[in-house]
């Protein structure tokens, strides 16, 4: 049997967006004071960029671009650093000079924003051997953790040290009650974050060492990956699971951004073959991508990963190479590691439009078997500046992976880490709707309406294909369970000061937790209330 991948995970709606001056303290306690009695969701996000604790940088950013205002950049790589973010500042900044844009009042007004953010970076491209400097910044929060309707304080901080664009030290921290910030679907030999009292815990997100060798950037650290064009969420590689610890090569050669990267998973048992040969298993992942900018309406991108591990195996230095293809080498090699394969693309036919899809093939046949293709894929939607004022917008994104995507034939390399999905939140045997109107009242304030599904059959990560007779089993499998939900998010998001997220939907669950005729209605609501303050030397 020939097969192009391996096979055997649920991932992300991000957090947004943009909030309003107009907006008083007032306002933000009236809202906060009327949200006690409401049942909670946690928040996921893509990863932001560095110092930021909310969405609005890469949300006002990726609208830019969409609008025209930035030109193409490299937007599916994330997270971003902020010599990325105050390069596509600067280039917009010359578009508009040149008079080859013509931005509307919101436009300026979020490029304002980001001017203000980003000083320090936009003032170092202008003369790159010089500036260095420490920025400490903290956010005291009260939010509503996922599964308990009760406001809990949190807080959030994080530190930068940069010297001009040469070497980066960065750590970001997280403490609150979060018990299911990383959500359990699979099995774990390790723990990611340990519970002190009453579901608080804290957690390292993000602590690293970037720093140049030639033309290519090296981050050895820990660090969050996000590869793919989706707005919530990706196929491929997304921010479901904790951070990695790794070591991360990122280059660019004109319109080419090359990525790649290995990490170390969390340890698993192996005891599929019965409890006689039960032993502990070290697990890796490895990836590298090109990401092409073809001009500043296309983006295209090509991505593998491979995620191996095994008795007393260790790093395997083929899987450092970061031009070796992992697939052609671990089919010679007579392996059975679990090779992934992912194709991306996006188009902006006309400005304020954009088009997006990607492709995942993690088991696919080309040969005469009759094994399925093990495949997901995600396709997507936006349409901007649909007012004179352009301030709102339309978009809708679809997610499918199929019944046995994610999964592999040996127990240890399953596509999760610490027991959370590494590609998109809603896993194996699932698929997820989304379709939202959004309105920007200012570059602070964001209000969204929404309605989005989610289905997801009855079988996991866990189970493996046994030569069943894929053609017979529906998708999703067994007993489907659905949630229909629709609400509103209001998010306020000003500079270093108070910051409001609030989301709110009504949600029908049927055959809940897979029983059928189980019929719940719940309310769900999201909070996230913040005061982000920021130290500079």
């Amino acid at each position: 049997m020939k097969r192009l991948g391996s096979s055997l995970p649920r991932s992300s709606p991000q957090k947004r967006f943009f909030g309003a001056e107009s907006l008083s303290i007032l306002s933000v306690l009236i809202c906060v004071g009327g949200i006690a009695f409401f049942a909670a969701k946690y928040t996921y996000a893509i990863p932001n960029t560095p110092l930021h604790f909310d969405g609005w940088v890469d949300s006002a950013l990726e609208k830019l671009e969409t609008d025209g205002v930035t030109g193409g950049f490299h937007r599916h790589t994330r997270p971003r650093t902020r010599w990325e973010v105050a390069e596509a500042i600067a280039r917009a900044d010359e578009r508009i000079a040149e008079g080859r844009v013509d931005p509307s009042q919101i436009h300026v007004h979020l490029l304002d924003k980001l001017k203000l953010e980003f000083e320090r970076e936009l003032a170092i491209l202008s003369a790159p051997k010089t500036g260095h400097g420490l920025r400490m910044r903290g956010a005291a929060q009260m939010r509503t953790p996922r599964t308990d309707s009760q406001i809990s304080p949190a807080v959030e901080g994080a530190f930068h040290y940069h010297v001009s664009r040469r070497i980066t030290l960065y750590q970001e921290f997280e403490a609150g009650k979060f018990t299911e910030k990383y959500p359990i679907e699979s099995r774990s030999a390790s723990r990611r974050l340990k519970s002190w009292h009453s579901g608080y815990s804290a957690d390292f997100k993000r602590v690293y060492l970037r720093f140049p060798v030639s033309k290519i950037d090296v981050l050895i650290g820990r660090d969050q990956i996000f590869w793919g064009t989706g707005n919530r969420g990706a196929v491929g590689i997304s921010d479901n699971s904790p951070p990695f610890d790794l070591i991360l090569l990122t280059g660019r050669f004109g319109r080419v951004k090359g990525t790649a990267f290995t990490a170390q998973l969390d340890q698993m048992w192996h005891d599929q073959d019965g409890p006689t040969r039960r032993y502990l298993a070290n697990r890796y992942l490895a990836g590298h991508r090109l990401d092409w900018q073809v001009n500043d309406r296309i983006e295209v991108g090509i991505s593998e990963l491979i995620l191996y591990g095994g008795n007393a195996r260790d790093v395997e230095w083929q899987y450092l190479n970061p031009i070796l293809p992992y697939y052609a080498s671990q089919y010679n090699a007579d392996t059975d590691d679990n090779v992934m394969f992912l194709f991306e693309g996006a188009i902006r036919p006309i400005d304020g439009a954009r088009l997006y899809g990607e492709w995942l093939i993690d088991d696919f046949q080309y040969a005469d078997t009759n094994d399925p293709n093990a495949v997901a894929w995600l396709a997507g939607v936006e349409c901007n500046g649909l007012l004179a004022s352009k301030k709102l917008s339309v978009r809708s994104e679809y997610a499918r992976v199929n019944r046995w995507a994610y999964t592999h034939l040996v127990q240890e390399n399953q596509f999760t880490h610490f027991g959370s999905f590494i590609g998109h939140r809603i896993g194996t045997d699932a698929d997820t709707f989304y379709l939202g109107g959004e309105y920007l009242i200012d570059a602070d304030t964001f209000f969204a309406v929404f309605y989005e599904f989610e289905r997801q059959g009855e079988a996991d990560v866990q189970d493996r294909f046994r030569n069943e007779d894929s053609e017979s089993i529906p998708y999703p499998s067994g007993v489907v369970e659905r949630r229909d939900g629709a609400g509103f998010r209001l998010v306020y998001e000003p500079l270093r000061s108070w910051q409001l997220n609030l989301t709110y939907q009504h949600v029908i669950t049927r055959n809940k937790a897979h029983q059928n005729g189980v019929r719940k209605r719940s309310n769900e609501l999201e909070l996230q209330l913040h005061y982000l303050r920021e130290f500079s030397l």
